[in-house]
């Protein structure tokens, strides 16, 4: 919580720092939830119990433009009662960036961002973000959606991360991009390694046709476990990618390539290469909202190595009517214990999904039901899938975009 509490601090700190020009009228707008329901299995254990609970939600967002970016700060934090067994459980989410259009030719973009949660699988589904704009990028994130060998043990996981990276426009249709991220994972118990990880990469795109260009670039990353050499390793990922926009609406993107991994195992050095690649689409109306994306690479993991991740995961979002709406999210994951030297054997398998029905019953409130199913699977210890159903209000405070 410490280094939960750390984060927040620099990412205000660090956000605050950066140059403003002269700025328009700061957006705030923030949603207080108070829910309940049932849960069949809340933390996917192997000997669960069902358990009712009550939660309570804020939702936080400022949006500060001006006349060469924007800044945006958001939160998410979550308080949940257990009237059975579990008793008291707290997750929150704080998201920190700021766009500054430093000439007509290049932007710069900085971010900040820290989680803690009991339940990287369960909060994994809350925390969803909303469907990006349109294209899934060449490099995933430094961390996975969802580390699937911390599935089941309800230890809390605080994971902290911070980043820069630059486009530019060489001409009318090439660009070049560069970006560097930190990132931590620390996690109570013994329930796996905290580790730290740092990564560069550097990308060149160049337009082929009206709606069609090509990505070639190369990542570099390198993995740190605390208090131990076994594990540490660096990561080479050269790509290759295409965009291509089917339609106003409609848009595809694919990239593939390979992950050269060098591990530290003890007395020596194992190097493996594996397939990296990705894949998405995106179907976008002012309504409605649409993606699909799929993502293999390799990525630090709580067993204290570096693995190959598979995810997978589907987005819906829309309004049925004025007052109806309809959102859907669906995670799969996967971690193959391809580890060289990796000292523990976990979960490496999740599939979750969450749907949200809400109905406006005012201009501020809104009557929301939320179904949801969970399941990790482990070839040691059976576990029950998770069924659960929460409802409850919603109430909107501030600007609503």
């Amino acid at each position: 919580m410490r280094n939960f509490i750390s984060a927040m601090m620099v990412a205000a700190c660090g956000l605050s720092a950066v140059p403003a020009a002269a700025q328009s009228e700061p957006e705030f707008s923030a949603d207080v939830s108070v829910t309940g329901g049932v849960s069949s299995n809340p933390f996917l254990l192997a000997n669960p119990k069902t358990a009712a609970s009550v939660t309570l939600g804020i939702s936080p967002t400022l949006l500060v433009p001006d006349e060469r970016g924007e800044t945006r700060l958001s939160g998410d934090l979550r308080l949940s009662q257990y009237l059975q067994r579990y008793g008291t459980d707290v997750s929150a989410a704080l998201d920190a960036a700021t766009i500054r259009n430093l000439d007509p030719r290049t932007k710069l973009r900085l971010s900040a961002a820290a989680r803690t949660s009991r339940s990287t699988t369960r909060d994994g589904l809350i925390f969803l973000g909303a469907p990006g704009d349109g294209t899934i990028p060449l490099f995933p994130p430094g961390l996975p959606v969802i580390d699937t060998t911390l599935a089941g043990t309800r230890s809390r996981v605080t994971t902290i991360e911070t980043g820069v990276s630059i486009s530019h426009l060489l001409d009318e249709r090439s660009a070049v991009g560069a970006g560097v991220e930190l990132a931590g994972t620390y996690i109570d118990g013994n329930s796996g390694f905290d580790y730290r990880s740092a990564s560069a990469y550097v990308d060149y795109q160049r337009q082929v046709a009206v709606r069609t260009s090509v990505t070639v670039g190369a990542q570099l990353g390198a993995v740190d476990y605390l208090g131990r050499r076994t594990g540490d390793s660096k990561i080479v990922s050269p790509r290759i990618g295409v965009q291509h926009q089917l339609s106003d609406q409609v848009s595809i993107s694919a990239d593939a390539g390979i992950s050269y991994v060098r591990t530290n195992i003890g007395g020596g050095y194992s190097n493996r290469v594996t397939f990296a690649g990705s894949a998405g689409l995106c179907d976008r109306s002012p309504n409605r909202s649409f993606c699909l994306s799929a993502g293999r690479s390799a990525q630090p993991t709580a067993l204290g190595g570096v693995s190959t991740v598979t995810t997978a995961s589907i987005n819906y979002d829309a309004r049925l009517s004025r007052v109806d709406r309809l959102s859907f999210g669906a995670r799969y994951g996967r971690t193959n214990e391809d580890g060289v030297g990796l000292p523990l054997v976990r979960v490496t398998d999740f599939v979750g999904a969450s749907a949200t029905y809400s109905r406006d019953l005012g201009d501020r409130v809104a009557l929301t039901v939320t179904p949801s199913y969970s399941k990790i699977f482990d070839d040691v210890l059976p576990r029950r899938a998770n069924y659960a159903l929460m409802g409850g209000l919603t109430f909107k405070l501030g600007k609503r975009r």
